[in-house]
């Protein structure tokens, strides 16, 4: 839809940074590649033990070496856009073929002559996702990872699980919130060891080479792939495993909601009439009174809608301290999940608006949580975005790993809305990124989705920023035309502001 683009020296960089690219692995590729081919079978069990080994034994954790045959599927960069779930490896018809499979799979071989010579029963390559989120907490827990590294990874494993829960799991999902937990992990590693790791990405990768049942049971254990730890964690590991070990909740009958008390009825309407009329402090007295009422009559879905309802308005007074407090009372005490998501989401945006990034990613990781019980796909694909915006406003790279969550979610839920907006945020921060090719695709597929869906204010508003993009760089008829483009779909949707914006920019271009 869009003129592909030249890129000259931006005019009007506008304090954007330029993103330090780190792409130097290519500096130990040949030496990988001598250690792969004559590393024989003494192979680490997995990446994960491999590095609590040498963690243990005082040296740093190295760089398994894999069999030839699995060298390319161990060191290969980690791609979010291409997924391996289709990969099956070859069939295991002899006894070496079994001795790889397993030193890959994370069995402990010393030599070639005794595996071979022991080796009767080919090893399964099938491996229940279960098995593999133990794993991974069991390693977590063992290399000592410190509690709010291990809180983030253990949300994005957890999206995980939820997911493999359901009776068709969405793999892209599954896979990008187990490289999102494994990058985590290894940026631990980096910091700790001063050096770039890849370990657990990479045993995230080899894992997906195998036959992964995406049904989450707990009872299906291969035990070719069970990370043995060390002595000195088993009783560390043991209690992990048994954290992971989780109880299906047994369906009940849901009792039928009570209706709202009389009372409590009539001063919920005054307060939100007072509200609507602009008198903040008599609404706030009122809800007050009704949240008294509803304390009383012990109905409890009242109670959390009235503490939000006092929370938004404390949130536009600015007053974020009660606020907060409000939100969190709705959250407590409610037993609608919607509620539950809105207020994660309205405490996540207050963390999140004065740059305390930690609890804000929390609570829009737990929004989405709650949301991921209803298929509230509108609720997760924000709560996603804004954390890929955390993380892009800080230049991490990290942040297109989210948005590519966020866009598998969009294109779950087969809503051409949330298609638009994901693509236009992923485009916004290429722009950010400096990568303007890459930001006027996602704009121009941001474009299509909102013209289909006939929201002709979003289109106008991404024909702009398209048109901005390309002025930034010099190519100012394309980038007046786009603008023009923009001006003919604002006055589409009668937005005089927008149509006035515009008609400045094309003034001053």
């Amino acid at each position: 839809m869009f003129d592909s683009m030249r890129v000259t020296p931006r005019i009007t960089p506008q304090n954007k940074q330029s993103v330090k690219r780190n792409e130097d692995e290519e500096k130990n590729k040949q030496t990988e590649q001598t250690e792969a081919e004559s590393g024989g079978t003494n192979l680490a069990q997995s990446r994960g033990l491999q590095y609590v080994q040498d963690l243990q034994d005082g040296k740093k954790p190295r760089r398994p070496v894999a069999s030839a045959q699995n060298y390319a599927a161990y060191n290969a960069p980690v791609n979010t856009n291409i997924h391996r779930s289709n990969v099956k490896p070859a069939n295991l018809n002899t006894q070496t073929q079994a001795v790889e499979n397993s030193q890959v799979a994370g069995v402990d071989t010393t030599t070639s002559t005794q595996s071979t010579q022991t080796s009767t029963k080919l090893i399964s390559p099938k491996i229940n996702i279960a098995q593999v989120i133990g794993d991974f907490k069991n390693t977590a827990h063992a290399i000592g990872t410190p509690e709010d590294i291990f809180e983030e990874v253990d949300m994005y494993l957890a999206i995980v699980e939820k997911q493999t829960k359901k009776d068709n799991a969405n793999v892209k999902t599954v896979q990008s919130n187990l490289r999102n937990a494994a990058g985590l992990l290894d940026k631990y590693i980096s910091d700790t060891l001063n050096k770039d790791s890849k370990v657990v990405e990479n045993w995230v990768e080899a894992i997906f080479l195998q036959q992964v049942d995406y049904k989450y049971n707990t009872e299906d254990i291969n035990e070719a792939f069970l990370v043995q730890m060390p002595d000195d964690n088993k009783k560390k590991s043991e209690e992990a495993s048994q954290a992971v070990e989780t109880v299906e909740p047994q369906k009940s009958v849901q009792p039928e909601k009570p209706k709202m008390d009389a009372v409590l009825k009539n001063l919920f309407a005054q307060a939100r009439n007072v509200h609507k009329k602009g008198n903040d402090d008599l609404a706030i007295s009122t809800y007050k009174q009704a949240k008294e009422r509803s304390i009383a009559v012990n109905d409890v879905d009242s109670q959390s809608k009235i503490s939000f309802e006092i929370g938004k308005i404390y949130d536009k007074k600015d007053d974020l301290a009660l606020a907060l407090e409000n939100y969190n009372d709705a959250v407590n005490v409610a037993t609608d999940v919607n509620v539950k998501v809105k207020a994660h989401y309205a405490m996540a945006q207050i963390y999140d608006d004065v740059n305390q990034f930690k609890p804000a990613i929390e609570h829009y990781m737990a929004a989405i949580s709650f949301a991921g019980e209803t298929d509230n796909f509108k609720a997760q694909i924000k709560s996603l975005t804004k954390i890929g915006d955390i993380y892009a406003d800080k230049y991490d790279k990290e942040a297109f790993n989210v948005y590519e969550d966020a866009k598998v979610i969009a294109d779950e839920s087969r809503d051409l809305k949330n298609k638009g907006y994901v693509l236009s945020t992923i485009a916004t921060a290429y722009d950010k990124f400096n990568k303007p090719t890459e930001a006027l695709k996602y704009y121009s597929d941001a474009v299509k989705n909102y013209t289909e869906a006939g929201v002709d204010d979003k289109v106008a508003l991404n024909y702009k920023k398209a048109g901005q993009l390309m002025i930034d760089y010099n190519k100012f008829d394309k980038g007046k035309n786009l603008i023009q483009k923009a001006i003919a779909y604002a006055k589409r949707a009668n937005n005089e502001k927008l149509i006035n914006e515009l008609n400045q920019e094309l003034k001053a271009a």
